[in-house]
């Protein structure tokens, strides 16, 4: 069984990075003006390339789900993420844009990062919360974070970071998704069907999942999808973790170790991330649409 998680995990990043670089294609340089805008929304909408990477997206969720099933977390989890190296190897394909051995540097050192975090900080499950109150808070905060963040992108003329900022507020609807996902997923097992579709998370969860489409849209056409899809799998995971402290009541390891070795992943991480960000193959790359 721990073959076929590992090989489900393995086609998972290869389809999300498939998904991600045809979406990217269906959403490349838009007018800024265009971008969180309904206008935007719409034309993607009538984009068979961009829905054919939604079914994309679509499968690889369920080859996570199987891997997911059949390993540990611990195990599937950065096989997922190797998804950035076969989007190294697709943007190479597609626009002939040589990629330097710092790119693949840059992309080991983010996801020896995460991989390291998520290793050492040994998460402990809450409990279930599905009282209203917290779940609003979070959504002003949330809500006034995106806001802001697709005010700035509109105004910025600079690719690279465009894309670090839209990136940033998919992740936070990505998370909440997350959330939501978790919660309705609970209910179904508890109570069934009826009690699903009477119960408020399911409809957080729609909404949270139209929204994560539409700040998905804007996140690939604001600049290079080598920023844009790091940023997003680097934030998702941290601000889940966030909602799940804060809400969930989840724990995580505190001790002196523990910290210590954490902060040096972090470190890679974040040197990951801004030499990506910086890369010239990468931002050329850009620059033809992808």
């Amino acid at each position: 069984m721990l073959f076929l998680s590992y090989a489900a995990a393995i086609l998972a990043a290869l389809l999300n990075a498939s998904s991600s670089v045809v979406q990217r294609l269906a959403t490349s340089k838009p007018d800024t003006i265009k971008l969180f805008s309904s206008r935007f929304a719409y034309e993607m909408i009538r984009s068979r390339m961009f829905l054919g990477g939604i079914l994309l997206q679509i499968l690889a969720y369920i080859a996570m789900a199987t891997a997911l099933k059949n390993g540990p977390l611990i195990i599937v989890e950065p096989i997922l993420t190797c998804d950035l190296v076969f989007l190294l190897v697709l943007i190479h394909w597609k626009v002939h844009t040589h990629i330097q051995i710092r790119d693949w540097l840059s992309v080991t050192a983010i996801i020896a990062g995460l991989t390291g975090i998520f290793a050492v900080s040994h998460p402990q499950g809450g409990h279930l919360n599905y009282d209203a109150a917290p779940w609003i808070i979070l959504g002003i905060i949330l809500g006034s974070v995106v806001i802001t963040l697709g005010l700035i992108v509109r105004r910025l003329s600079n690719p690279a970071t465009r894309a670090i900022l839209a990136g940033i507020a998919a992740s936070c609807a990505y998370a909440s998704n997350a959330a939501f996902t978790k919660l309705a997923i609970n209910t179904f097992i508890n109570g069934g069907f009826f009690a699903v579709v009477t119960n408020w998370s399911v409809y957080a969860l729609i909404v949270s999942g139209i929204i994560s489409i539409y700040l998905m849209i804007n996140a690939y056409g604001s600049g290079p999808l080598a920023i844009s899809q790091p940023i997003m799998e680097v934030f998702e995971p941290g601000i889940a973790v966030v909602i799940g402290i804060f809400i969930f009541g989840d724990s995580y390891s505190t001790s002196a170790l523990s910290l210590g070795i954490s902060s040096l992943f972090m470190t890679v991480l974040v040197v990951g991330i801004i030499s990506l960000a910086s890369s010239p193959k990468i931002n050329q790359a850009g620059s033809k649409g992808f």
